[in-house]
């Protein structure tokens, strides 16, 4: 029987993880993602070039959702961890799901930090880490003026 091994957080640090597990020990875990993202995983390094117009999302993702099916891996896009039990060895996710695992990987990222100044919440004041930043970047940019 396969050991179940849920991560938490889908970035490029689980993705090269998984890479290595799966040619260290193949078929050895049942795997499940879960991803506060609505997407597969991809190279945030490369979000500037997004941002220019100089690369896609297409060009900038590491693992394709195709590289998950072919892996056997679970991946629930958009969905967040908001409790572990560790006496259960159980997860409990925004809509409701309740997955149990026998190893746990926390790999959830950065959260960006605004400073609180004044007008630190006006329209247009935005964070850049991931996809949604970059795309609000370019909504607000299409709409207004200089920056």
């Amino acid at each position: 029987m396969k050991e179940r091994l849920v991560i938490i957080g889908n970035g490029m640090a689980p993705g090269r993880m998984l890479e290595k597990l799966f040619e260290a020990a193949p078929g050895r875990y049942a795997v499940t993602i879960f991803n506060a993202e609505p997407r597969v995983n991809y190279d945030r390094i490369m979000l500037s070039p997004v941002l220019s117009g100089e690369k896609t999302y297409e060009q900038i993702v590491i693992h394709g959702d195709g590289w998950y099916i072919n892996h056997g891996i679970t991946l629930h896009k958009g969905t967040r961890v908001t409790a572990i039990d560790r006496a259960a060895k159980t997860i409990t996710t925004d809509n409701g799901l309740t997955e149990a695992y026998d190893k746990l990987v926390i790999a959830t990222g950065s959260v960006p930090f605004i400073i609180p100044v004044p007008g630190h919440n006006l329209p247009g004041v935005l964070s850049y880490r991931d996809l949604d930043d970059v795309d609000a970047m370019i909504l607000a940019a299409r709409s207004r003026g200089n920056a």
